[in-house]
């Protein structure tokens, strides 16, 4: 039961961060990131590609590795790095006044908390 929990949970952020890396690092004509680059200042951009490329990877380690059956161990690893970029996350849009955002980074750093606990401690790969 655990087992399947964790992989829904797993599914999910997997799509969500690969939502992420596009939006953060392809999508160029969205007002609201244009908004955030402002914020951000000149190291906007690398920043931006920075946070796209680990949230690719991230969110394609939640779950390729468990399906291929090798490197399965990938998985809790990439769930606690992404968790840590969340928390970033969560500094940087409280930096930024962004409320909703805040919110967001929050409900999504619990979820690859529980995934990467689950991984680790309650359901191993």
């Amino acid at each position: 039961m655990m087992g399947t929990i964790l992989w829904i949970l797993q599914t999910i952020l997997c799509i969500k961060f690969i939502s992420v890396a596009y939006t953060h690092g392809l999508r160029r004509e969205n007002t609201e990131m244009q908004l955030a680059k402002q914020k951000l200042g000149t190291p906007a951009q690398p920043l931006l590609m920075l946070v796209a490329l680990v949230t690719f990877l991230g969110g394609l380690s939640l779950v390729l590795p468990a399906v291929s059956g090798s490197l399965s161990w990938l998985v809790p690893w990439a769930a606690a790095l992404l968790a840590g970029m969340l928390l970033l996350s969560i500094g940087f849009h409280i930096a930024t006044r962004e409320s909703p955002k805040v919110w967001v980074s929050l409900i999504l750093f619990a979820l690859a908390a529980f995934v990467a606990y689950g991984r680790w401690l309650i359901a191993p790969l």
